[in-house]
């Protein structure tokens, strides 16, 4: 399971926002031009499917892991 601190949480969404800003005026910009405009577009959309997944799992409870004695190093007794 691969765990985000919040800060990295936040940076991630930051940086995803950006690109998706700045794919969006490239798509504007190259109206017309079919091919790369659907590259783009198909970029866009798994930027923003990546984006959700991050805003999905922000809050998600992590699941609980029990950690018996012998795994501490301990013994029962």
């Amino acid at each position: 399971m691969d765990i985000k601190s919040g800060l990295e949480i936040v940076r991630q969404h930051k940086e995803f926002n950006a690109k998706i800003n700045e794919l969006e005026q490239a798509i504007h910009k190259l109206s017309g031009y079919g091919y790369t405009q659907g590259v783009l577009e198909e970029e866009l959309r798994l930027l923003k499917e990546a984006l959700q997944a991050l805003e999905d799992t922000r809050f998600r409870m992590v699941d609980r892991v029990v950690i018996g004695p012998s795994m501490l190093g301990g013994t029962h007794k």
